[in-house]
């Protein structure tokens, strides 16, 4: 990744920085599906800068690609016009040489309902409701912990937590993006 463009967020006392978030990734995350390849992968790739430090995914999302080229055709101007209020864009920048290091943001799936995992668990092992909740425990304790951005598939129409996990890696590992810019095993510069 050679090349990034940081997007600002700005909240205020009527909007708040959640429902923007909701909006500006939703946004583009369609742009990102125009972009992809025919598996479903696309070269683009998110980070969070400000991760758990303000509002748990922070105010800013930085797109990153391996050119100046692909960041030109994404068209993040044209493509967030109607939040133009709510959000500064920054010109095309070249990653800076004294970066900290590399991180990936994944996507992190939970199981949707522990208490109706527990059930059907102790139904299949024998076991009693108690036992078999102890082992889904540490299912919700995990999911609230996570910072997350609320998403409505346009498949189902339903809302869904796209819950996003960050991991620093010592190393780079050129890769792929989905379409949400997320990846477990490519990483982006972190800075």
């Amino acid at each position: 990744m050679n090349y990034y463009i940081d997007i600002k967020l700005q909240g205020d006392t009527e909007i708040s920085l959640g429902f923007i978030w909701q909006k500006i990734y939703a946004q583009m995350h369609l742009a990102l599906v125009e972009h992809k390849d025919s598996e479903g992968m696309c070269s683009i790739g998110f980070a969070f800068p400000h991760y758990m430090e303000l509002f748990p995914l922070g105010d800013m999302l930085r797109v990153f690609a391996p050119t100046k080229e692909e960041l030109e055709i994404l068209n993040i101007e044209e493509q967030l016009k109607k939040f133009s209020d709510y959000v500064i864009i920054s010109d095309i920048k070249q990653v800076p040489t004294n970066i900290k290091g590399y991180v990936t943001f994944s996507r992190k799936q939970f199981k949707s309902n522990p208490e109706r995992l527990a059930r059907r668990y102790a139904k299949r092992h024998n076991k009693t409701l108690e036992e078999a909740l102890s082992i889904y425990d540490d299912v919700s304790a995990k999911e609230t912990k996570l910072p997350f951005v609320m998403m409505k598939s346009n498949s189902s129409n339903q809302q869904m937590k796209l819950f996003i996990e960050k991991n620093i890696s010592d190393e780079q590992e050129k890769g792929l993006f989905s379409a949400y810019g997320l990846s477990k095993t490519s990483t982006v510069p972190y800075f």
